[in-house]
């Protein structure tokens, strides 16, 4: 019987410390977390980071608009948090930022503003990408024990479809942060 209980508890441990592992940082529609495809028709578009986590503290990041977003211009980003962030750089150069507690679950970071000219192509996909100065290349966040550790960049899509989903993580592949420029055209 103590084996059994000594092997259930250990099993919920683990099942636990997992979850501090499998943080996720993506675009959305919404500020929920819940809508990765954004239509982007014409006007003001806002698109909202999202870091759905266990329990963090920070995160470091980049999302730059994708080349394919074509007309598109970016305005800028808002802090949720309120307040002025000195040196936490912004959503298209890379963004550091603390959150100053310790969050859980779906947590609105950051809204980025684009204008929108008129309706651009369908199917761009809009990934968050590691922040250029991070060494080892993958999005880090700091969870509530000040350990640092990565989380899974999402993709989100523009003018997506059925024929084009959304919600999968990126790709992580070797590069330089000359390449990923090279991606988006700067």
């Amino acid at each position: 019987m103590t084996t059994k209980i000594t092997l259930g508890l250990l099993g919920a441990v683990c099942v636990v410390a997992g979850l501090a592992h499998g943080d996720t940082i993506g675009l959305y529609a919404d500020p929920y977390g819940m809508n990765c495809n954004i239509n982007a028709w014409t006007g003001v578009v806002n698109v909202y980071v999202v870091h759905a986590t266990s329990g963090a503290t920070a995160s470091e990041f980049s999302a730059p608009k994708p080349g394919c977003w074509t007309g598109a211009v970016w305005i800028g980003d808002q802090d949720p948090f309120g307040g002025i962030c000195i040196g936490c750089g912004d959503s298209q150069t890379g963004r550091t930022r603390a959150y100053g507690m310790c969050l859980v679950g779906a947590v609105h970071i950051l809204t980025i503003s684009y204008f929108v000219p008129g309706p651009g192509g369908p199917c761009c996909l809009y990934p968050v990408l590691p922040h250029p100065g991070t060494p080892g290349g993958k999005v880090q966040i700091v969870d509530c024990e000040f350990t640092l550790g990565n989380a899974t960049a999402l993709t989100a899509t523009v003018n997506g479809g059925a024929a084009c989903p959304c919600g999968y993580p990126v790709p992580v592949e070797e590069t330089t942060w000359g390449g990923v420029k090279a991606l988006y055209g700067e």
